[in-house]
């Protein structure tokens, strides 16, 4: 009899050593699971970021492509001669003339929250100056004041 009692203190000693490196392998895997899947929601969250930005960046160079056509319009009509001032008021230019200088002003839309700011100097000639090439927002910025930082 006494020897089956050590087989059996040897046998339960035996489980409770493969016990704690089981529990530990199973907490690692556990720990590289959560570390994967954290990987995969940052790397869908940096695509998603990067498909905003090049769709931004996208629009921002189809509207500068765009004034800069417009520009090249103003620049034909002022060299062109003539009534051009009033042929480009026409046409949806904002043309403004101060003691001989004439200033063209046109927007362009980026999208629904920017539009592209020109404004043109015309020399005599017909000779462009750019005074302003600027990236404007449509609204105005209405900062969030739900919550009190500061009593």
């Amino acid at each position: 009899m006494k020897k089956q009692s050590s087989s059996f203190r040897k046998r339960a000693g035996f489980g409770t050593s493969m016990g704690v490196p089981s529990i530990i392998a199973i907490l690692v895997i556990l720990v590289l699971v959560v570390f994967a899947s954290l990987s995969v929601v940052m790397s869908k969250a940096d695509f998603q970021l990067t498909e905003k930005t090049e769709e931004s960046i996208s629009a921002y160079y189809k509207a500068d492509a765009a004034a800069t056509e417009k520009m090249a319009e103003v620049a034909d009509a002022a060299q062109a001669g003539g009534d051009w001032a009033d042929a480009l008021s026409a046409g949806g230019y904002d043309v403004t003339s101060s003691g001989g200088a004439v200033t063209v002003a046109y927007t362009v839309e980026v999208d629904r929250f920017r539009v592209l700011d020109v404004s043109l100097s015309v020399e005599p000639g017909g000779y462009l100056a750019v005074k302003g090439w600027k990236l404007v927002p449509t609204e105005d910025w209405v900062p969030d004041d739900s919550i009190q930082l500061f009593q």
